[in-house]
């Protein structure tokens, strides 16, 4: 019984310790928790954000929750209204709040601040062999899934199909893994996103089904990027799925970027892009698509950056565009 007591109150002190160490790190002024907006369950966003939240709890000291909420778009409202500390978004969607334009039907969303680059996102699609479905040009009159409300899949893919001239007889809007059990049941012909390599979900669906890995071609690509400049042309290799062994897989890809409310602290800012950028391994163990996170691609931001990360890049000797440097 003297042992057990002993145990336990070496258990406590240890945790005491380590919270205390925790706490000790905060500065005053630093928010004590943060929140990060992430997408649903089953996406890379929900898989990165953990990584992220475990890097700023280990190497930044403070306590972070990952929320579900719909992408980019919605971490876009989210960040900008105050309800969430960081949030994941893709170019097009957070441009697209910060001008008005778009989803954001003429209401600017200003008050997001863009602090360090993530990953290309590679736009995607899957559907089982035994469709006869290849490509995007196949999917017409199809039922497809391209997400939940709110992320760039739904936003965007409904907008590369009507660029190519493709007509679905269904678009559905849920989650990855909801999307993949309905495909699977024969409620849909298609499943798309647009998520950093790998897909997770594919290499899931691979171990017990034949399906073909499904992109845009090149001259599709062309037509929507001539319309939304902020997209670029992508290719997935060949050999990157078990499904695309021999072939790459044209498509289109838009790099993701990690936002914060403008008035995040700067001093706190600074000292998260720091520490991600010095302890990226972590992220790289969560997700593969971390192996991008670099500072380089941070001139690519489509809005201004938050005066915590310029200080960051400039001291790196990155030239910041003047357009990203806030009024």
């Amino acid at each position: 019984m003297k042992r057990l007591f002993i145990l336990i109150g070496l258990v406590a002190f240890s945790v005491t310790l380590s919270v205390g160490l925790c706490e000790a790190q905060v500065k005053p002024g630093w928010p004590k928790s943060v929140t990060i907006g992430a997408a649903p369950v089953g996406g890379v966003y929900f898989v990165w954000m953990g990584g992220f939240a475990k890097l700023l709890h280990d190497k930044v000291g403070v306590p972070a929750n990952v929320e579900t909420t719909g992408g980019p778009v919605h971490n876009t409202q989210l960040v900008d209204a105050k309800q969430l500390d960081f949030g994941g978004v893709t170019a097009a969607p957070v441009w697209e709040g910060w001008t008005g334009e778009g989803w954001a039907k003429g209401k600017k969303h200003q008050n997001t601040r863009v602090i360090f680059p993530m990953y290309a996102t590679y736009f995607q699609m899957y559907a089982l062999k035994k469709t006869g479905i290849k490509t995007i040009h196949d999917l017409n009159g199809k039922s497809i899934g391209v997400g939940p409300v709110g992320g760039t899949p739904a936003t965007y893919w409904p907008k590369i199909l009507e660029a190519a001239g493709v007509k679905p007889g269904r678009i559905t809007n849920a989650g990855s893994s909801d999307l993949n059990s309905q495909l699977k049941d024969g409620m849909l012909d298609a499943n798309g996103q647009s998520v950093g390599l790998p897909w997770g979900l594919i290499n899931e669906v691979e171990t017990t089904h034949d399906v073909n890995v499904i992109g845009v071609p090149k001259a599709d690509a062309e037509k929507f990027i001539a319309k939304y400049p902020l997209f670029a042309p992508g290719v997935i290799p060949k050999g990157y799925y078990k499904s695309n062994k021999d072939y790459d897989v044209e498509t289109i890809t838009v790099w993701n970027f990690m936002i914060a409310h403008k008035d995040v602290p700067g001093d706190f800012v600074y000292e998260v892009v720091k520490k991600t950028f010095e302890n990226v391994d972590i992220l790289i163990a969560t997700h593969a698509s971390a192996k991008e996170t670099k500072p380089e691609p941070i001139i690519f931001s489509p809005t201004p950056l938050h005066p915590g990360a310029i200080r960051y890049y400039r001291e790196k000797g990155i030239k910041i565009p003047d357009k990203l440097i806030p009024q």
